[in-house]
Formats: structure tokens, C-alpha cells, sequence
């Protein structure tokens, strides 16, 4: 190290430029190593950007995502019962819907199944749609389909003529009228005995008329006049239209 070159050695001169390009290779390759990390460090604040939640990054408006879900793109079937009836008649309806996945809904009117009677001077097609209108409402139920069987179609009517007079947003998409026709009735007159007989039909006890019987035997007895003793027909309701009360 301290002798001199010899004439047949390299001159540090000649030494001088690989020293210098190996100095320049070292430092690309310092610098191709920064580069490397920076964007692996970037990659990685990405990474974390991106796993955080949304309310924590600014972006642009939210879009609106395809879905399996079909229900809620289809408007809801309500069924309305008919005289003497209950939403109970629907059981095998709401089952078939349910299983073609149509969203469904019965209602009890009032005076029937387990909804109150209210005024008895009150009993008409008017508040009867007035009362299905507003629970479909309350329901949340933004677009329907009416159907209503024998009484039921003709509240379904009424309840369709009430949204067009009303003049604002109708819920209604449809209206399905089932063993029904547009002729005008009138209620039959009856005799004083009959409003007695009417009055204390299905007495709940207390002296409250009501539709409360201690048995089902009891139930089915009072019923058979009043169906011209059709006992086939009558026996069809039991735990159908005529239920054991919840509270006895």
C-alpha cells in the first residue's frame, strides 16, 4: 500500500472513474430503495385510508346499489275480509304470497276478528276504508294493491274513491274486487224482537253485548240460526273466523 505503481501496474487515474461509476451505482440504487420504500409506505397509508370509515374520507355521492332483494320493489297486497269475516280468511293467501315473494298484509275491520266496533252508528263503508287507509299508512306502506273479497270489495271501493277525491300523493296502485258488484243496497228493517234478538247475540257476560260464548259448542248453536242451519258452513270457521279468546 505505500509503494509506488510499477510501470505495468494501472494508474490511480485510470482507477479514479471506476471508483466513480461504482459510486454513482451505489447511490441509484440508494435511491431506487427510497423509491421502493416511499411506495410501499404509500400503499400501505392507502390501505388504511381505505379501511377506515367512509364518514372519515371526503368522496362524492353515495350510489345506489343493485340488490337480490325483490319485496321491496313490489307494492304491498292488502286484503280486506267480507262480512262476517276475519283476516284469518287470508291465511292461505298470505302464505302463497309470502312464498312468491309478494309482500302481503290482512287487516281485521273494525267490528271483526280482534279489531273494536267503535260507534255502531259509525258501522259504514266510509269509516271502514277511512280505518284501512290509515293503517296502511301507519304500516309504513308506500304503494298497495286492494283486494277485497264480497264486503271487502266494496270498502276497497270506497277506500279507492276516498284517495282520488283527496287530491294528494294515493297509495294506491290497484284495486282487486272479488265476488262483489257496483249495485246499491239497502239494510233490511227489522223488527224490534229481531234488534233484541241482534243485541244480545253472543252476550260477553256483564250485561255487555258482545261475541264472547264459553265454549265452542255454545258459539256454534247461536250461529247455525242465523246461517240457515247450514252446519257444514258453520263448522268451516272454527279456528278460522271463530277463535278461542286470547285472554280465555
Amino acid at each position: 500500500l505505500g509503494s509506488r505503481p510499477s510501470a505495468g501496474s494501472p494508474r490511480l487515474a485510470e482507477l479514479a472513474p471506476v471508483r466513480q461509476v461504482a459510486t454513482l451505482s451505489k447511490m441509484r440504487q440508494t435511491l431506487l430503495r427510497t423509491r421502493l420504500g416511499l411506495s410501499l409506505a404509500a400503499s400501505v397509508v392507502g390501505a388504511v385510508q381505505m379501511a377506515q370509515p367512509a364518514r372519515s374520507r371526503s368522496s362524492s355521492a353515495v350510489l345506489p346499489l343493485a340488490s337480490s332483494m325483490q319485496s321491496s320493489q313490489r307494492a304491498t297486497a292488502v286484503l280486506v275480509h267480507g262480512l262476517d269475516s276475519s283476516k284469518e280468511t287470508w291465511s292461505g293467501v298470505l302464505a302463497d304470497l309470502a312464498a312468491a315473494g309478494y309482500p302481503a298484509v290482512a287487516y281485521d275491520l273494525r267490528g271483526h276478528g280482534e279489531s273494536p266496533l267503535g260507534d255502531p252508528d259509525e258501522f259504514e263503508p266510509a269509516a271502514l276504508a277511512s280505518d284501512v287507509l290509515a293503517a296502511v299508512r301507519a304500516a309504513g306502506i308506500k304503494r298497495c294493491v286492494l283486494v277485497g273479497h264480497s264486503m271487502g270489495g266494496r270498502v276497497a271501493m270506497r277506500a279507492a274513491a276516498i284517495e282520488a277525491e283527496s287530491g294528494g300523493a294515493s297509495v294506491l296502485r290497484a284495486v282487486v274486487v272479488e265476488d262483489m258488484d257496483i249495485s246499491p243496497r239497502t239494510a233490511p228493517e227489522l223488527s224490534a224482537e229481531k234488534r233484541r234478538e241482534v243485541a244480545a247475540w253472543g252476550d260477553g257476560g256483564e250485561g255487555a253485548p258482545g261475541r264472547r260464548f264459553a265454549s265452542w259448542g255454545a258459539c256454534r248453536e247461536a250461529l247455525l240460526p242465523w246461517y240457515d242451519a247450514d252446519e257444514v258452513r258453520v263448522d268451516s270457521w272454527r279456528n278460522k273466523r271463530v277463535r278461542p279468546h286470547p285472554d280465555s
